[in-house]
């Protein structure tokens, strides 16, 4: 991560947990809900660990109950707008 930090212009792209699952098993993939009736709290708890890590980034974009064409707007404006990274994470 910190090598991206200091070459790369970073962006968090976030979603809420049941979104992340949801749209995992739309893509097919049964594995997060496999063999495991934790798999919701686990996922809550990987997301939680990495959100110190995640939040290092120097842009904020959550993608919960948007369209993918409504997100692809959003990031374009949030990559090009040259605002402080304070700024760049409320978006």
């Amino acid at each position: 991560m910190e090598l991206l930090l200091s070459s790369c212009f970073t962006v968090w792209v976030r979603a809420d947990p049941e979104e992340h699952m949801n749209r995992v098993i739309a893509q097919g993939d049964m594995r997060p809900m496999a063999k495991s009736a934790r798999a919701m709290d686990d996922l809550v708890s990987i997301l939680k660990s990495r959100e110190p890590l995640y939040a290092k980034a120097e842009a904020v974009l959550s993608t919960s109950g948007r369209t993918p064409e409504q997100n692809l707007t959003e990031l374009l404006r949030v990559i090009a707008q040259p605002a402080s990274p304070i700024a760049r994470k409320s978006a």
